[in-house]
C-alpha cells in the first residue's frame, strides 16, 4: 500500500451527532448491525459509571467526554476491501462525535487505565503546545 492516497470526504449535508462505543472484543461483521436490540446500557448508581451485557459477559463503562478543540470522525472507507499501489484511498465522514463510550471488563474508571491516559494527555499536550498569552510587563 505504498504510495496510496488517503482522502477524507466531508458531505454536503450536516452528519448526525452519535456516541460510539470502544468494546473489549473483536467482531468480525462489517455490515449494519441491528445494534439498539441487543445492547442496552443501564446507569450504575453506586460510581456514576454504566453496566451493558454482550454475548453473556457483563461490561462496565463510562462516557469519556473529547478533550477541548477535538472532534471525532466516524468514517466509511467507500473502496473495495483491496487497494492496489497508488490507488487513492477515499473515506467518507458519516457522522461526528463529541464523547465515546468505553466499556471493559473490570473498572474503566480507574486512573491507571490507558485510555484514560490518553484522553489525560491529549488535554496536556493542549496545554503545552497552546497559544498562550505573554506574560504582563512589570
Amino acid at each position: 500500500m505504498t504510495g496510496s492516497t488517503v482522502l477524507c470526504v466531508k458531505p454536503e449535508e450536516k452528519t448526525p451527532q452519535c456516541t460510539p462505543n470502544l468494546l473489549p472484543c473483536d467482531i468480525s461483521s462489517t455490515g449494519p448491525a441491528p445494534v439498539s436490540a441487543y445492547f442496552h446500557p443501564s446507569e450504575a448508581a453506586s460510581d456514576g459509571g454504566r453496566t451493558a451485557h454482550f454475548r453473556g459477559r457483563q461490561l462496565r463503562g463510562r462516557h469519556l467526554p473529547l478533550p477541548a478543540g477535538y472532534e471525532g470522525l466516524v468514517l466509511q472507507d467507500t473502496v473495495a476491501a483491496s487497494i492496489a499501489d497508488g490507488e487513492e484511498r477515499r473515506w467518507v465522514e458519516r457522522g461526528t462525535f463529541s464523547e465515546l463510550g468505553y466499556w471493559k471488563h473490570d473498572d474503566p474508571t480507574a486512573a491507571t487505565d490507558p485510555m484514560a491516559k490518553a484522553m489525560d494527555f491529549c488535554r496536556l499536550a493542549g496545554v503545552l503546545h497552546g497559544h498562550h498569552a505573554p506574560p504582563p510587563q512589570v
